[in-house]
């Protein structure tokens, strides 16, 4: 393998970090989620060019680094002001992030890269299909983390996220590559393949693409139909829009009673259901009876429905255990609460504390919670509601927001405290990828965040309500309870498990090929001279 000449390094080098600019402009705030069906393009290219496995590893890295050092800037903002930490760590932090997540790009370029060599006529499927194994793989090892996943880049493009609701978001990012693909094909390596082929993959493009907007319109048709006779259920939602700091710091008399006054104002819209925010009471409300009953009875007294975050307690195995709960105190005096199942890692919890206890003690001081995860997905119920209540990321996991609507759900809740991100894009991108809670259950979700974004998001993924960020207000909308299941409902990801089977087989394949040649190769006679 010869020396790459200087002038193609650069090229691939500038290909590369255009690929991961252009993939970074898709999400908010910059929403040119247009630039999806070619942003990968420049990346196709550079694998194309690379001598192998190992070079096109470090161009898909390159991608991939550039994209999340943009799209996670914020990143540097929450890990100095509520990590306490020195700047240089914060961005140091930000920096193997986005090295650890970039990861999955470069092992996306360097196994596409051997899909390029030996699979000329299938690549316009496993190519996606690579893509989408290591997104699930980014979303799924370590605890995952699928922030901003290719597919959440369309949360705008309401026709084209409604077929979620089959193949869900990863389906949407093998589509985009899938249209990547072709337009690649088509550019670099038309001279390469036939008219045939350069049509048939041109066809099928459009064929995917042209099917997936058809639906789109008639999935939008079918659910207006469904709802249009059902009775709307008004809702307030809360904005407290207090503090981080002086959150945890002042009194439970004074956070409750600032919740309580701005739900007072939204009284006179007569809403069934209120909701606030994450740990909107931030103290352990189950030992504090006198704020319990105060609680309890402004919810019978006032006629409504009542969701709210607070901290839930427990005491199992001689250890104390605390817990990101939301409670629902129903108007009739009942309650039913569910305990948060995904926590975030450094944020909620320090991972393997027992067995690497020096983790900590350097991070002693970062500001790192002690919760223990929840182990139900307990619905929260009224006479009328079954609520999946979805606390802060949780909403990006898709496959836990379709546990409760498969449970039973007809209303999905987002609870959330985004003050932790500043007034960075990070609570535009949080809402961004809450639509596909919506879309894929084909629920109403309603969104409240102690500091904005709050918001309604209808089943089609329209975001029909929202409020800004750091202000303190209330926003009143209605929803509908749905009680039909989606296929991504009933089956989940299986689109997603089957492409990723086809993928590793692919590979699976070329390696067992490969080993009975060389077994077939050392069982030969040597040539005669």
């Amino acid at each position: 393998m010869g020396r790459i000449k200087t002038s193609q390094l650069i090229y691939n080098i500038f290909f590369s970090i255009l690929s991961g600019l252009l993939i970074a402009l898709l999400f908010p705030n910059f929403n040119l989620e247009f630039l999806a069906w070619f942003s990968l393009v420049p990346l196709l290219y550079v694998m194309e060019k690379s001598r192998g496995f190992r070079e096109s590893f470090l161009y898909g890295f390159l991608t991939g680094l550039v994209s999340y050092i943009v799209i996670l800037y914020w990143v540097v903002y929450t890990v100095r002001v509520y990590g306490n930490l020195p700047y240089y760590i914060a961005v140091l932090a930000l920096f193997l992030l986005a090295g650890y997540l970039a990861l999955f790009t470069g092992l996306f370029a360097a196994f596409g890269k051997i899909i390029l060599l030996n699979y000329k006529r299938l690549g316009i499927f496993l190519i996606p299909a690579s893509w989408v194994f290591f997104e699930l793989l980014k979303s799924s090892l370590l605890t995952g983390f699928p922030w901003e996943n290719l597919g959440f880049s369309q949360y705008l493009n309401i026709p084209f996220i409604q077929v979620s609701d089959i193949i869900g978001v990863f389906g949407l990012s093998f589509i985009i590559v899938l249209i990547n693909y072709i337009l690649f094909h088509s550019i670099f390596l038309h001279k390469e393949i036939s008219r045939k082929t350069a049509f048939l993959e041109l066809l099928t493009g459009l064929l995917v693409f042209a099917s997936v907007i058809l639906y789109g319109y008639y999935n939008i048709f079918s659910l207006n139909s469904y709802l249009i006779n059902k009775k709307p259920l008004e809702v307030a939602l809360i904005q407290g829009n207090i503090g981080m700091f002086k959150k945890w710091k002042i009194t439970p008399e004074r956070t409750t009673r600032i919740y309580m006054a701005l739900t007072e104002k939204s009284l006179k819209y007569k809403p069934s259901l209120v909701v606030w925010p994450e740990t909107s009471l931030p103290y352990i409300i189950s030992l504090n009876p006198p704020y319990w009953d105060k609680v309890m009875e402004y919810s019978r007294k006032n006629n409504i429905n009542l969701i709210f975050g607070a901290i839930g307690y427990r005491f199992y195995n001689n250890e104390d255990h605390f817990y990101n709960r939301a409670y629902m105190f129903t108007k009739d005096g009942k309650y039913t609460y569910y305990d948060k199942r995904h926590l975030v890692p450094f944020g909620e919890y320090t991972p393997l504390k027992k067995e690497l206890p020096f983790l900590s003690y350097i991070l002693r001081g970062a500001g790192i919670g002690n919760f223990s995860a929840g182990k139900h997905y307990r619905l929260l119920k009224s006479a009328s509601l079954r609520v999946g209540a979805m606390i802060c990321y949780e909403a990006y996991f898709d496959s836990l927001a379709r546990h409760f609507t498969e449970k039973g759900a007809n209303l999905l809740v987002s609870i959330t405290d985004d003050a932790w991100y500043g007034k960075t894009s990070a609570p535009y991108q949080d809402m961004s990828m809450t639509v596909f809670s919506a879309v894929e259950n084909g629920r109403y979700v309603v969104r409240a965040g102690n500091s904005g974004i709050s918001g309604i998001i209808s089943p089609t993924g329209k975001i029909v309500e929202e409020t800004g960020i750091f202000k303190r207000t209330f926003l009143i909308g209605h929803i509908k309870p749905v009680n039909k299941k989606t296929f991504f409902v009933l089956y989940g990801n299986i689109f997603t498990y089957i492409i990723s089977g086809l993928f590793l087989f692919s590979i699976l394949f070329l390696i067992l090929r490969k080993q009975v040649r060389m077994n077939s190769g050392s069982g030969r006679m040597p040539a005669k001279k």
